[in-house]
């Protein structure tokens, strides 16, 4: 208990301390930013739950950004003749549909995911702005995108999050998701099949596309259909999340939490930089040292364990 207590400490230290370091540097970031902060970090953190379910089974997808535009396409589509129930029948159907499409793809013919998901992209993307129509973007009327809007959003979140907890955690299917990303040869061996492991794995990730689809649509009350794979850098933040939840693991084993503390984090680094006038370039650049500073020093510390383990292995031969 004590330990727990500790590691839950030690998370909140990391966005805690980042927020005072920003609010101490700027006047124009401060208590008045939260909402924002966590507004903003919505999307990011309900998309990582699904790439993280991917990343277990050791998949790569590049594609939930323009699944979820399309998916949010369906649903503006849907709402303005259906309203509230077409809003969320469209972005359902639509995320569970690219999610299978995509899961038959790889069960057929065994192309890696990571070039599934550049294909699914470029795909979801065209038609995305085919249904978008000349103007390139649907718009939802007020009262419907208040489902998605702060503090609204957070309670989709936090639904989302008790659902990937569940599944994670407490299914089946999640631990054989972990084994299969851990070990796919010896899966096999104990008779898991894999390749079915994997179609679930990617089935799964429609869910959380759909949280995110309604999440995306209703940010701003429209969808913007875009091409040239500019969709890709939707998947960006997310992964970011998911690596930094992965490498805080070791401090507590609750991913939707460590997910949900590293879209905090990297979303308030990003309005930190803007409360600075920091260019977009010189924000990528600091964000990027951020993860490799994270990242290496977990590393680092994971190495000065095994070496002092082998010193006391050593010492304990010469005894």
């Amino acid at each position: 208990m004590k330990k727990t207590i500790l590691a839950v400490i030690e998370l909140v230290a990391l966005p805690f301390g980042i927020f005072i370091i920003f609010s101490l540097l700027t006047d124009g970031f401060g208590a008045h930013s939260i909402p924002i902060i966590l507004s903003q970090s919505m999307i990011p953190v309900v998309t990582g739950f699904g790439l993280a379910i991917m990343m277990n089974a050791e998949l790569m997808d590049f594609s939930m950004g323009a699944r979820a535009v399309f998916a949010a396409t369906i649903g503006g589509v849907m709402a303005q003749n259906y309203g509230m129930l077409g809003l969320i029948a469209g972005c359902f159907i639509g995320s569970m549909a690219a999610a299978v499409a995509m899961a038959v793809i790889y069960r057929l013919f065994h192309i890696p995911a990571m070039v599934i998901s550049i294909g699914v992209l470029l795909i979801y993307e065209v038609l995305a702005a085919k249904m978008a129509g000349s103007s390139g973007y649907v718009k939802i009327p007020a009262e419907l995108y208040k489902i998605g809007s702060y503090p609204m959003n957070i309670i989709i979140v936090v639904l989302a999050a008790v659902l990937f907890y569940i599944l994670f955690y407490k299914m089946r299917i999640g631990s054989h998701i972990t084994a299969v990303g851990n070990d796919e040869k010896m899966c096999k061996n104990l008779g898991i099949n894999a390749d079915r492991v994997k179609f679930i794995a990617i089935t799964l990730t429609g869910i959380f596309c759909f949280f995110s689809a309604i999440l995306t649509i209703c940010y701003s009350g429209s969808i913007t259909a875009s091409t040239d794979m500019q969709t890709m850098s939707l998947v960006f933040k997310p992964i970011m999340c998911v690596i930094l939840a992965r490498h805080l693991r070791k401090l507590l084993d609750c991913m939707p939490l460590l997910i949900f503390i590293g879209g905090i984090c990297i979303t308030m680094i990003f309005n930190g930089f803007i409360a600075m006038g920091f260019g977009d370039a010189l924000q990528d650049i600091i964000l990027g040292l951020f993860l490799i500073v994270v990242l290496g020093s977990s590393a680092a510390s994971s190495e000065l364990k095994k070496m002092k383990m082998k010193r006391n292995a050593k010492k304990g031969i010469t005894a």
